[in-house]
């Protein structure tokens, strides 16, 4: 696919540990605290000094920091891991996607001296983002993202569309111009219908319209469901058009593993049961050689991707063409995003 040379962007997993309980999460069932195969882990400022020496960081365009399991808020040595890229590159773009609800106000504003980015990940008003967004406290959110603008940060907010949000956009947008924010985005990534459990397993509400809400027979078919590739594989084969070639960038995640994106990092040897995720994250299993950099250098980290690049000769799924990569990089509306600058 490409040699170490020719990356420019990374995408990085600071942490895999959460402060929010989100139900279509990957690191809980529906809300439900249940863990189906990750490691809750944060990477250190060590590890990214191991991982990202500082002739490759000086190479760098763009780093986006956020994570498949976890947020960035989570990770006690963050802001030093910041520092340290900045450190090796005064240039390049870094962004932070996170849900904002945790850490001091002077932390954030260590972040707009830093010159960072960041999303703040807010699904709806007072009286709504925490249908989604579980256990975020809206103030603290609220306080935290006024203290980076103040201190002159750029800020996004991001929004998932959901149906009880659809009602508010305008008050939402008018809030974030009114706050200071540089944009306000719309993201449209397939995540909108589930039901929502708390850590107990009882049902408190439901978003969309779930086809299953009894918590028993959802879990029980997560321990006990096989899917197999023909189960959920797509009716005809598409082009492949990889937005990691593209973009010339990796994953690395919070356990030091190296990817050539998100969607193919998510903890592939480890998680998944009962779902469409059991069947792609095989596939992606069987490919992986010598990917973590805690352990091995970038270099030699990436090898294993002229494998998947392979993989999209194949014209049978059964055979090893990869669903991932099928389904996220030849559907030009997943993901799809609205934004509007202010």
């Amino acid at each position: 696919m490409y040699n170490i040379n020719d990356i420019r962007h990374v995408h990085l997993e600071i942490s895999s540990r959460c402060n929010a309980s989100c139900p279509l999460c990957p690191r809980n069932l529906h809300g439900y605290p249940f863990n189906d195969g990750y490691v809750e882990r944060d990477l250190s400022l060590e590890d990214a000094k191991k991982i990202f020496k500082p002739e490759f960081l000086g190479q760098l365009t763009s780093l986006l920091i956020n994570g498949n399991l976890g947020d960035m808020v989570m990770n006690a040595d963050s802001l030093d891991i910041i520092k340290y890229f900045r450190e090796h590159n005064s240039t390049m773009d870094i962004t932070i996607s996170t849900n904002g609800g945790a850490r001091p106000t002077s932390f954030w504003q260590d972040l707009a001296k830093l010159n960072c980015k960041i999303w703040f990940c807010v699904d709806g008003l007072e009286d709504t983002n925490h249908l989604y967004r579980q256990n975020v406290v809206w103030n603290i959110v609220m306080n935290n993202a006024t203290a980076f603008i103040n201190a002159g940060g750029h800020a996004t907010w991001q929004l998932i569309d959901f149906n009880f949000n659809r009602p508010q956009r305008d008050t939402i947008q008018k809030l974030a111009k009114s706050m200071g924010f540089k944009k306000f985005k719309i993201v449209n990534d397939s995540r909108n219908t589930t039901p929502v459990f708390d850590k107990t397993g009882k049902l408190l509400h439901t978003i969309g319209t779930p086809t299953e809400t009894n918590f028993q027979k959802i879990i029980w078919g997560k321990k006990n469901n096989e899917v197999l590739v023909e189960d959920v594989m797509p009716k005809e084969i598409k082009k492949i058009n990889c937005l990691a070639v593209e973009n010339q960038s990796l994953y690395v995640t919070s356990t030091g593993e190296v990817y050539p994106c998100c969607w193919t990092g998510c903890a592939p040897t480890t998680y998944g049961h009962g779902n469409y995720m059991e069947v792609a994250n095989k596939q992606i299993a069987n490919l992986i050689k010598s990917n973590n950099a805690l352990e091995n250098s970038l270099e030699s980290c990436i090898k294993w991707f002229d494998s998947i690049e392979k993989s999209w000769t194949i014209d049978n799924f059964n055979n090893g063409r990869l669903l991932m990569c099928q389904d996220r990089c030849s559907n030009e509306e997943y993901h799809k995003i609205k934004s509007t600058k202010f």
